[in-house]
């Protein structure tokens, strides 16, 4: 049996996914038909989500919704029957230079953090980073693309709506195929 969030122990859960779903959903420019589409769900359970007005909603419906826009889930576990694991902390990268590595692993040169910044904020395809453009609006992680937005929003204040609009005129002009841009 799939687990699922109950409506009487799980509201703040729910509420907390409500939220989120039509925050993002809106700031990507997206119709709740659109994401019902994007996630496999029904449009009826969209919309209940975001109204948090659903009885109860399996993990794999949520997952399969929040993922469809680069959000997740996650369980935070504070017992102590396990020693925590320690990793060696990599250098962090941002966002903005994940992505540009991700849209140029195919290519030569590369496209740099400052020119996928500069294209996704002026909604411009240079000549030479239009195939890196292409490959990361098609192929990288909605999650990856939304905290390009979320950084872009943070560093220059640019309204994540509108960096959205961009990518989806981007990807219109390049002929990209997703359903996220239709």
């Amino acid at each position: 049996m799939p687990h699922r969030f109950c409506e009487n122990t799980d509201m703040s859960t729910l509420h907390e996914i409500g939220n989120a779903v039509r925050v993002r959903r809106s700031e990507m420019g997206l119709t709740q038909d659109a994401l019902a589409r994007l996630s496999g769900l029904s449009r009826s359970t969209v919309i209940a989500v975001e109204k948090q007005s659903i009885g109860n909603l399996s993990i794999s419906k949520a997952m399969a919704l929040l993922e469809s826009i680069g959000l997740s889930m996650h369980v935070a576990w504070s017992g102590t029957t396990a020693a925590p694991l320690h990793k060696t902390a990599l250098p962090a990268r941002s966002a903005l230079e994940r992505a540009a590595a991700t849209a140029s692993v195919s290519y030569k040169p590369v496209m740099t953090a400052r020119q996928l910044k500069a294209a996704l904020v002026a909604g411009e395809a240079p000549q030479g980073v239009r195939p890196h453009l292409q490959v990361l609006l098609d192929e990288a992680p909605v999650s990856l693309l939304a905290k390009v937005v979320d950084e872009i929003h943070t560093e220059d204040g640019i309204p994540k709506p509108h960096i959205w609009n961009q990518m989806r005129r981007l990807a219109h002009e390049l002929q990209c195929f997703r359903p996220l841009w239709q």
